[in-house]
């Protein structure tokens, strides 16, 4: 009878008081007084091991902690974009500086041009041949800009020397405002005989004037006629010495205007081409320094609304309760009537015993 009456206990124990019913069970064959310890050790044994469940407080400490990680990130993005700004500020100081230099010497890169530009006029007044004159043009001109002198010089036929230097400029595609051609050479023989003649045609051509793409152009087109042409670079001033009708003072004049004209040019250029670089550096910059202060300023309302959020969810977290009367020596309360029946059940088998003996 004990024995079931505790089986009914072991429903709301488990294991420990299956245990402990084993050892009830062998008690009660030997002795009345080990029956007693038995029932004692029930109770001694019985522990409670309830398992709590996560409070509602973990909600707002995970926002606070997320918040908190939030702002230091936006802090570390903070300090990057301040010295990101610093960078660009420094850098838009330097173009500045830069820009104010390359202003000044394309100034003086204008003035100088300018003032060889007015010698090669007063030189070209003097001259009275229109084909020279062309040529000084574009040699003084060149000279006066820096540029390179190409010679073109090849074989043509034609019925004379305009025309030569026609197709000449028509089997290279270019204009013959772009050079000055020149016939070097002529058979006078031949002319006599024939209704064509053969012209050996130099064409000088201004990088001033034909850039190097539109040169190989211009090579190219002469070799697809057919027409095979031997090219050298030569010295503007140089060749501008050998034009019969310039006036020596002048040409000495200009050489020197010229020559100071292509220094300052080249000079200028290179002050432009770095402004260039610094201003296009320091826009960059800028660019770099506003986006990473829009990614500190996001971080920083990612982490405000972290703030706010937990501060919504500790206002949902119900208040404390009131503090629980001191745990009995069962489990719980709910356990606690079904226990004592058992225990009772294991007194009364007890006596019976000790009467029976």
């Amino acid at each position: 009878a004990g024995a079931s009456s505790f089986g009914a206990g072991s429903r709301f124990q488990g294991n420990i008081l299956s245990a402990t019913s084993a050892a009830f069970l062998t008690g009660s064959t030997i002795d009345g007084r080990v029956l007693v310890q038995t029932a004692v050790t029930l109770q001694m044994t019985t522990v409670t091991n309830p398992s709590l469940p996560p409070t509602a407080n973990d909600v707002p400490t995970r926002l606070m902690d997320a918040a908190s990680a939030k702002k230091e990130e936006a802090d570390i993005k903070r300090k990057e974009a301040t010295d990101k700004r610093a960078a660009a500020n420094q850098k838009k100081e330097e173009a500045i500086v830069e820009r104010a230099a390359a202003d000044t010497k394309k100034k003086d890169s204008d003035a100088k041009t300018a003032k060889a530009q007015e010698t090669r006029d007063t030189m070209l007044g003097e001259m009275t041949d229109v084909k020279m004159r062309q040529k000084a043009l574009l040699l003084a001109d060149a000279a006066i800009a820096g540029a390179t002198v190409t010679k073109v010089k090849a074989s043509f036929t034609a019925a004379n020397e305009t025309a030569a230097c026609d197709d000449a400029y028509l089997k290279l595609g270019l204009i013959s405002t772009l050079g000055a051609c020149d016939i070097s050479n002529t058979s006078p023989d031949r002319r006599h005989l024939l209704a064509d003649t053969a012209y050996l045609v130099e064409i000088l051509l201004s990088s001033a004037e034909v850039n190097q793409s539109a040169m190989v152009a211009a090579l190219t087109s002469l070799s697809a006629a057919g027409i095979s042409a031997e090219t050298t670079e030569e010295d503007a001033l140089v060749l501008l010495s050998t034009v019969p009708g310039i006036d020596n003072a002048l040409l000495t004049t200009l050489k020197f205007d010229a020559t100071a004209a292509a220094a300052a040019t080249a000079i200028a250029a290179a002050a432009e081409a770095n402004a260039v670089a610094t201003e296009t550096a320091a826009a960059n910059l800028e660019i770099d320094a506003a986006a990473t202060e829009k990614a500190a300023v996001d971080l920083a309302t990612e982490a405000t609304a972290l703030d706010n959020e937990a501060a919504a969810a500790a206002k949902l977290v119900p208040p404390p309760s009131s503090p629980s009367p001191p745990p009995s020596s069962f489990i719980n309360d709910s356990g606690a009537a079904s226990l004592r029946a058992v225990v009772s059940t294991m007194v009364v088998v007890v006596v019976a015993a000790l009467l029976l003996t």
